[in-house]
């Protein structure tokens, strides 16, 4: 009983590590929606993009490296045409991972054109 713990300075401490913490957080969001589309990476394997100036993929919503390309163009040719796949991994499973990565994007575009996404970069600037 002889120790006082001094709850106000003990309630600060927490407040701070939780704002640092809130902090860090929000600048993790921030860089990784920022960045995420850097025109130099594939958008769907994340490899850097060597070719001088990047494949021109004018009907691909994102920046693709040849391969991610090649299998994005599959994908439309599939959803458009049907028929038969044209490699043996194109199945339903390859068709819904395609279809469920294309609106995790979507999302993205969505929120990085957010009020709320705006202003995180606003704050977050270097």
């Amino acid at each position: 009983m002889a120790e006082v713990i001094d709850l106000q300075r003990r309630a600060g401490a927490q407040q701070k590590q939780r704002q640092a913490l809130a902090q860090r957080r929000a600048g993790a969001v921030a860089a990784a929606l920022s960045c995420g589309l850097c025109p130099r990476r594939c958008a769907h394997c994340g490899l850097a993009i060597e070719e001088e100036p990047p494949i021109a993929s004018s009907p691909a919503p994102y920046t693709f490296c040849g391969p991610c390309l090649e299998e994005y163009q599959a994908f439309c040719r599939r959803e458009q045409e049907g028929g038969p796949p044209e490699a043996f991994w194109h199945s339903p499973q390859w068709a819904d991972m395609w279809r469920t990565w294309l609106e995790h994007m979507r999302a993205n575009d969505r929120f990085r054109r957010s009020p709320e996404f705006l202003r995180l970069m606003e704050e977050h600037q270097d």
